[in-house]
């Protein structure tokens, strides 16, 4: 250590001592006395004798019966040195809690501590020397470590550099997909944080998206466990949290379902520039500024039978808990979700309105089917979303009939659609 051992401690009534990592330097306030004791006994031939001795005991009177001799002494005990102990500080990360005991002997004890140039967010306590918080910025932090004793006996040392990582996060770009699946796990893909085991959960809840049914995430290794038990068509994806010592990281994760039931329809779609048409699309959204997906045309799906000069389609969707679905829209007819395109409307609060879907073929009969896309709209995201991606899925059932009836409200889409649905997500992703 690089602390003058012979700095003077201006004030102090005692000699000021200085250690790290088990140096010792004696200087002690502690003092030791000894008294001179006089024994007295009875020789065999009867004469008295006497004799003078130093002795160290603590300060007793004792006799011995087979002697009659009786002894006294008295002594104050040496004070050991005090002493701290950096330890051996670990590593922390920003957003991450950090918790480190550095230890203290010798002295009188009843310490007090202090320290300076921890990183921000940190600080010492007083009474138990614990340096804990939650640091703020990364890099290098050497800090001064000093404890008095309750005699104002100080100690002090300069502690090995505590280092404070960039934050936990995941590095979204290098997954080659939306999300991750199959035997994929965000462990893969870890940036910074501080190096501490990480457990991974789907907790669920408004953004986090839909864990199907059968499907589970190891806490441990942050990979896929379970069957897939969902009969709907389509992809599922679900936000998974990654908690290091308090600091959090969300991944997308998804599972498909690309059986479709005997008896459905003809889905066929395209967006994201993509071939997978079960593939979730990808949004983006701006910290304060409202939302909104609309891909001006994508995603894009057909839905298709066969249906006959005259046609009639209906379909009945839900949309997950999301931050979509707040802000002016409330106020629109429209409403904040919809299937049909969305044309510039300056009539609306939105300042757009939705239009119907295309029958298919546009020109021309028999008609098979009709097409759709998907919008969504909402408020600013709260400030729980920052930083993070969340998703908005969609759970879609259709209907196509010759008769104007047969596709009129839930029960009969459910009914007469022949097991026709669609699974579909949209992962929004922080930008800017």
């Amino acid at each position: 250590m690089s602390f003058d051992r012979t700095r003077a401690l201006l004030g102090l009534p005692v000699a000021a001592l200085l250690a790290c990592s088990g140096d010792e330097s004696v200087g002690s306030s502690g003092t030791y006395t000894s008294a001179s004791t006089t024994s007295a006994s009875t020789t065999t031939d009867g004469t008295a004798s006497s004799s003078s001795s130093s002795s160290s005991s603590s300060g007793a009177s004792e006799t011995d019966t087979s002697t009659g001799s009786t002894s006294t002494s008295s002594t104050t005990g040496v004070v050991d040195p005090l002493l701290v102990d950096c330890g051996d500080p670990p590593k922390g990360a920003e957003g991450a809690n950090y918790q480190h005991t550095p230890s203290a002997s010798g002295g009188v004890p009843g310490y007090t501590w202090s320290a300076s140039g921890l990183a921000d967010g940190l600080s010492i306590n007083e009474f138990t020397g614990v340096i804990s918080g939650t640091p703020t910025v990364a890099g290098l932090y050497t800090f001064e470590l000093s404890v008095t004793d309750t005699k104002g006996t100080m100690a002090m040392t300069t502690c090995p550099s505590i280092e404070v990582a960039a934050g936990l996060s995941i590095d979204l770009g290098g997954i080659d997909a939306p999300c991750i699946s199959g035997d994929g796990s965000l462990l893969d893909y870890v940036k910074g944080g501080d190096g501490s085991a990480i457990a991974c959960s789907a907790p669920g809840g408004t953004g986090n998206g839909k864990l199907p049914a059968g499907l589970g995430v190891d806490a441990d290794t942050c990979k896929i466990v379970g069957s897939m038990e969902e009969t709907r068509y389509g992809t599922w994806v679900w936000m998974v949290r990654a908690v290091q010592n308090g600091a959090e990281a969300w991944v997308p994760y998804c599972a498909t379902q690309s059986q479709q039931a005997p008896k459905a329809y003809k889905i066929a779609g395209t967006h994201s520039g993509g071939k997978d048409q079960l593939a979730p699309a990808v949004g983006s959204f701006k910290d304060g500024a409202a939302l909104l997906f609309d891909g001006d045309g994508e995603p894009k799906f057909e839905v298709t039978t066969t249906c006959g000069n005259t046609c009639f389609y209906s379909f009945y969707y839900s949309v997950s808990a999301s931050p979509f679905g707040g802000g002016e829209c409330l106020a629109d007819k429209d409403g904040c979700f919809g299937l049909c395109p969305l044309v510039p409307d300056m009539n609306e609060p939105d300042g757009d309105t939705q239009t119907k879907c295309t029958l298919l073929p546009e020109m021309g009969l028999p008609k098979e089917g009709f097409r759709h896309e998907m919008w969504a709209k909402g408020a600013p995201a709260a400030d729980a979303y920052k930083g993070r991606p969340w998703v908005l899925q969609y759970s879609i059932d259709y209907c196509i009939s010759t008769s104007d009836t047969a596709c009129v409200g839930k029960d009969n889409i459910l009914k007469n659609g022949g097991g026709s649905n669609l699974e579909f997500a949209v992962i929004m992703q922080p930008s800017g």
